[in-house]
């Protein structure tokens, strides 16, 4: 049964990208993340649309790669070290900029 509440599933999502891994997601656990539904993950809000929505990523490998590329390259230009490192520098330099 799709999750109707998104506490804790936004983390998960963020990590099954991270791995490659296709996605089926209701709009409520995706919700705030910078994803796309149909580009990065499919997005099916009830029992029945989610279970077929898992059903034919089973039986279509070329559509669960081509999410799961897109969804790792999200994380990748969004999430990795090296840009959470310039975003925190960033942050840093402006809070130093208001302090003086």
């Amino acid at each position: 049964m799709p999750l109707r509440i998104g506490g804790g599933t936004r983390l998960k999502i963020c990590e099954a990208l991270a791995m490659g891994k296709a996605v089926v997601s209701t709009t409520v656990g995706a919700e705030g993340l910078p994803i796309t539904p149909g580009v990065h993950f499919m997005q099916a809000d009830s029992e029945q649309p989610f279970a077929d929505a898992v059903v034919s990523l089973l039986g279509n490998p070329e559509r669960r790669r081509a999410l799961a590329e897109a969804g790792r390259q999200l994380v990748e230009e969004k999430y990795s070290w090296t840009q959470v490192a310039l975003a925190f520098e960033s942050a840093c330099a402006e809070a130093v900029d208001h302090a003086h």
